[in-house]
């Protein structure tokens, strides 16, 4: 898997804005296609990009070019899909978009010895994207019959592995309103959702891979939200399936393993299933676990069975340890997270209850807690609401009025996540009204907290 390559010429990767791999037009391979010459394997190259800014190729000066490159396909100019494709890899060689259109364009024109490197600048760039079709695009299927597409098939596969495995190690962050999975070492991101910044908020299923995440996007007819999911285990997107109502709440059932959405009242439950749509569902209630309340431009998670979230103090079961924070702060404890080896809880707590409704200055902080003495250690202050994840058993993440910052409990290194403004839980903000305190915490976490 390791072999060199001949020299490949460095081209363009693209794709189309609303997600699809490809148009219509590409269905079919030119039928003049010369073989490829033999390829023993395809080297790998690093998955993901170095930056979140590496993703906004739209933004950059290869766009133009690009641009001129979908017009030409609308009328099947295919050399003139491949000239202007290459221009726009001349101003930005990690323009994906325009480096998939280019192995599309060669595969249209039976250049099969120059898919190879345009492809894997693509599939390496946005493997979610671009990698699984990459192999079931008819217009790519004369080359994947050569022996470079059979090596570029075995490439594939070993890329899937690494790419699910990154995702394993990696924090789910909000950069411009999409998902985004960020991993430390060696320093990747890896984009996980493609809806032009219309990301709300996600609700992760317990135990599972997967996340459901709400979108709101804007259209002629007004704004419309939708509901799709992430797997983290095979690296696949849905697109958000349409919801229809204003106000309504996703849960995870798990006795059905799959994403619920409520809307009305009586509620009327719909399933969201792996073919993106929603489907009927006979329910006298919410399913039991964490659920996210969305209204209007708002997603609202909650972990606790009623909205009486505010207490004083909370108390460990296994430890029996009570904790607390200075009064007169309330910890919310829909926000309690534990770490993965169950020795930490973090917490967002409201430190005054008093204020005045529609001014901002009320502080929140962020603790962590030694679950065996019961210590609470704060970590940051913020006004515009919180939001924390652990990233590893000594390592969390956390979203405040200064965007996300890793923070490294052994060191208390605290490094700022550049580019991301949130994380996929959405932030808890503090209330002047709090809930009626509840003086017990969680007990057992569940295993998905």
């Amino acid at each position: 898997m390791r072999a060199a390559l001949p020299a490949l010429a460095v081209v363009c990767s693209c794709g189309h804005p609303d997600g699809s791999p490809v148009s219509a037009a590409h269905d079919e391979p030119a039928r003049d296609a010369a073989p490829a010459a033999t390829v023993a394997e395809v080297a790998g190259k690093p998955l993901g990009m170095p930056d979140v800014g590496s993703y906004a190729w739209r933004k950059r000066p290869g766009q133009s070019a690009f641009r001129a490159a979908r017009k030409a396909e609308e009328h099947g100019d295919w050399p003139g899909v491949v000239t202007a494709c290459e221009r726009a890899l001349s101003a930005d060689p990690s323009h994906l978009e325009a480096a998939w259109l280019l192995a599309v364009g060669y595969a249209k024109l039976g250049k099969t010895t120059e898919i190879l490197a345009p492809l894997q600048t693509a599939e390496a760039g946005d493997f979610g994207k671009w990698g699984p079709p990459s192999l079931e695009l008819p217009a790519l299927q004369t080359f994947g019959a050569t022996p470079a597409g059979q090596a570029w098939h075995r490439r594939v596969d070993g890329d899937r592995a690494a790419y699910t495995a990154s995702l394993a190690h990696s924090v789910v962050v909000i950069s411009s309103g999409d998902l985004y999975a960020y991993e430390p070492e060696p320093r990747r991101w890896y984009r996980l959702t493609r809806t032009s910044g219309a990301v709300l908020g996600a609700l992760p299923a317990p135990s599972t891979h997967q996340i459901a995440y709400v979108t709101r996007a804007h259209t002629k007819n007004g704004p419309k939200l939708g509901v799709g999911i992430v797997d983290l285990g095979t690296g696949l997107t849905t697109r958000p399936a349409e919801v229809g109502a204003p106000a309504f709440v996703v849960a995870y059932n798990a006795s059905s393993t799959a994403f619920w959405i409520g809307s009305g009242a009586p509620a009327t439950w719909r399933q969201l299933d792996a073919d993106a749509k929603l489907h009927p569902v006979v329910a006298t209630g919410r399913p039991s676990g964490h659920w996210l309340d969305v209204t209007g431009k708002t997603a609202r998670l909650h972990r606790l069975p009623d909205d009486n979230s505010l207490a004083g103090a909370v108390r460990i079961g296994r430890s029996n340890r009570v904790v607390s924070v200075p009064s007169p702060g309330l910890i919310d404890g829909n926000t309690i997270v534990w770490s993965p080896d169950r020795v930490h809880l973090a917490f967002v707590a409201q430190l005054d209850e008093h204020c005045t409704p529609g001014k901002q200055g009320v502080a929140a902080a962020a603790f962590v807690v030694d679950a065996a003495t019961g210590h609470a250690s704060e970590l940051e202050r913020a006004s515009g609401g919180l939001a924390i994840d652990w990233l590893s058993d000594r390592r969390l993440a956390i979203a405040g009025d200064h965007g996300v910052s890793l923070v490294e409990l052994d060191t208390s290194t605290r490094t700022p996540l550049e580019g991301a403004t949130g994380l996929g839980a959405p932030r808890r903000r503090p209330r002047c009204t709090p809930d009626v305190a509840d003086d017990t915490g969680p007990d057992e976490p569940d295993a998905g907290d």
